[in-house]
C-alpha cells in the first residue's frame, strides 16, 4: 500500500519525461501552433538579420571599414547568446522529501546533467525537422503572400551604402499580413495567375490599329442603311397597293364570279327575256374575251337565237376598249412584280428587316386608299361610276341603253358586286399582311441580329 502511494497510477517517472498520450485534437493543435511558431521566428529571425546587415553595412560605410567584419560581429554576438534552459520538472505529490529532493553534493551534478541534456534533446528533434520536413511545413513555406515576394525582391536588389542609418519595419507574421489590396495589386495578382494557368509568359496584347478600324467600320455599318435601302423600300410600298388592286381585278374577271354573282339572292333578272342560263352563258363570252387574246370578231360574230347579232358595233367597240384597258393593266402589273421582286430581293439580301418594313408601310398605304374610295363610293354610286368611266374612256362610248346586251349582261348590280369584291380581297390581304409584318419587339431584335451577323460576316 505505501508503494501504491507512492506511486499513484498515471503520475510521471520522475527520472523520464513520457507523458500521458495526448488526444488527436490536441496534437493537431500542438502541430498548428509549432508550425505558426516556427513561421514567425523565421521571419522574425530572417528580418532581423536583414536589420542587422543593413545596419552594419551603414556603419562600416560611415568608419570605412568593409561590411564584412560588421558581419562577423553580428555572427558573433548570435553565437554567444545563451540558449533558452527548460525549468527543472517538480517532484510529484506523495513523495518523501529524502527522495524529491537531491543532495546537495549531487545537485551540482544532476543540474550539468540536465544543462546538457536539454540542448541535446532540443537539438535531435530540430536535426530530425531539417532531414525530414513535414509535408504541411512544405505546403506552407511553397506558399508566397504579396508581402513576402516584395521581401524577396528587396534582399535580391544590391545593397547600397546608405548615408545613415535608416530604421526598417519587420515583415508582419502570416496572422497579421495585411488584408486590403488596391485594385492594381488585385489585377496584377489575377494576371500572375492566369499566366500561370494559360501559359502567357507576359501581358495580353491590346487591339492593334487595324483591327480599332475594321471595329469602328463594322459599328457605323451597324447603325447605317445601305444606299439602296431606303430607295428600294419606297419603290415595294408604292408598288403594293397597285399590283394588289391588279391581282383582285384579275380574280374578279372570271366566268366564276359571274356565275357567284348571278346565283345569289336579291340580283335582278333580265327585264327583256334572257333566262339565268342564257345569261350566264352570253355574259362568260365577253369576260373570257376580256382575258384571251382574240379579235373583236369574237364577240361581233356571236348571234341570239333570234338571229340578230348579240352585241352591236358601239358595244363591241366598248368592249375592246375594256380590253386594252385590262390588258395594260396585266402588263403594268407583271412589270411592277418584277420590279418589286428585285427590291425585295435587295432588302433580303442587304438591309434585315427592310422587307418587313417596306411591306408594312405598303399595307397602310392600301388601306388608306381603299378607305378613300370606299367613301367616295358610298357617298355617290353613280358619280363615282361615271367618273370612273370618263377617266378612262372617251366620252359617248361608254353609255348604253338599257335594252342593249352589255347592260342586260352586266346590270348596274354586278359592277356594285364586284367593286365589293375587289375591296375584300384588298382588304383581306391588307390584314394577312399587316399581321405577318406588324413591327414587334421580338422582330424587330432578329432582324438587328441577323443585321449584325452580316455587318461581321456571319451571314451572305
Amino acid at each position: 500500500m505505501a508503494e501504491a502511494a507512492k506511486d499513484p497510477v498515471g503520475a510521471p517517472d520522475p527520472g523520464t519525461t513520457q507523458m500521458p498520450k495526448a488526444s488527436l485534437s490536441q496534437k493537431a493543435d500542438e502541430l498548428a501552433a509549432r508550425l505558426e511558431a516556427h513561421k514567425n521566428k523565421a521571419q522574425a529571425d530572417a528580418a532581423a538579420k536583414a536589420d542587422e546587415q543593413r545596419r552594419a553595412a551603414a556603419k562600416a560605410a560611415i568608419k570605412g571599414e568593409p561590411s564584412a567584419t560588421a558581419t562577423a560581429e553580428v555572427g558573433k554576438k548570435a553565437a554567444t547568446q545563451p540558449a533558452p534552459t527548460k525549468p527543472a520538472a517538480t517532484a510529484p505529490a506523495g513523495t518523501t522529501p529524502a527522495a524529491s529532493k537531491p543532495t546537495p553534493a549531487a545537485a551540482p551534478a544532476q543540474r550539468v546533467a540536465k544543462t546538457s541534456a536539454q540542448p541535446a534533446a532540443k537539438a535531435k528533434p530540430a536535426a530530425e525537422a531539417a532531414a525530414a520536413p513535414a509535408p504541411v511545413e512544405d505546403v506552407i513555406r511553397a506558399i508566397k503572400l504579396p508581402h513576402e515576394i516584395a521581401a524577396e525582391k528587396t534582399e535580391q536588389a544590391p545593397a547600397s551604402p546608405a548615408p545613415a542609418p535608416v530604421a526598417t519595419a519587420t515583415v508582419p507574421p502570416v496572422s497579421v499580413a495585411p488584408q486590403e489590396e488596391t485594385n492594381a495589386s488585385t489585377a496584377a495578382a489575377v494576371a500572375q495567375a492566369r499566366s500561370r494557368v494559360l501559359g502567357h509568359s507576359g501581358p495580353e496584347e491590346g487591339p492593334s490599329e487595324a483591327a480599332l478600324k475594321r471595329r469602328v467600320a463594322r459599328e457605323r455599318a451597324l447603325n447605317s442603311k445601305p444606299a439602296m435601302a431606303r430607295p428600294a423600300q419606297i419603290l415595294v410600298a408604292v408598288i403594293f397597293p397597285v399590283l394588289t388592286l391588279i391581282a383582285a381585278i384579275r380574280l374578279v374577271a372570271t366566268p366564276g364570279f359571274l356565275a357567284f354573282s348571278y346565283g345569289r339572292p336579291g340580283f335582278p333578272a333580265d327585264l327583256f327575256g334572257f333566262s339565268a342560263a342564257e345569261r350566264l352563258t352570253y355574259g362568260s363570252y365577253g369576260v373570257d374575251y376580256l382575258n384571251n387574246f382574240a379579235g373583236p370578231e369574237y364577240l361581233s360574230g356571236l348571234v341570239l337565237p333570234t338571229g340578230s347579232s348579240m352585241f352591236t358595233a358601239s358595244e363591241v367597240q366598248h368592249m375592246v376598249d375594256v380590253k386594252n384597258l385590262i390588258g395594260f393593266a396585266y402588263i403594268l402589273g407583271t412589270c411592277l412584280a418584277v420590279l418589286m421582286i428585285i427590291g425585295i430581293w435587295y432588302l433580303a439580301k442587304r438591309y434585315a428587316g427592310g422587307v418587313r418594313r417596306a411591306l408594312f408601310s405598303g399595307a397602310v398605304a392600301t388601306l388608306v386608299l381603299i378607305a378613300g374610295l370606299v367613301v367616295l363610293a358610298m357617298m355617290g354610286w353613280q358619280t363615282f361610276f361615271s367618273d370612273f368611266h370618263a377617266l378612262f374612256f372617251s366620252e359617248g362610248t361608254w353609255t348604253f341603253s338599257i335594252s342593249d346586251t352589255l347592260i342586260r349582261l352586266y346590270p348596274e348590280q354586278f359592277w356594285i358586286d364586284s367593286a365589293a369584291a375587289v375591296a375584300g380581297l384588298i382588304l383581306l390581304t391588307v390584314i394577312v399582311v399587316l399581321i405577318s409584318c406588324w413591327p414587334t419587339g421580338r422582330r424587330r431584335e432578329a432582324a438587328r441580329l441577323r443585321q449584325e451577323a452580316r455587318a461581321f460576316g456571319l451571314g451572305n
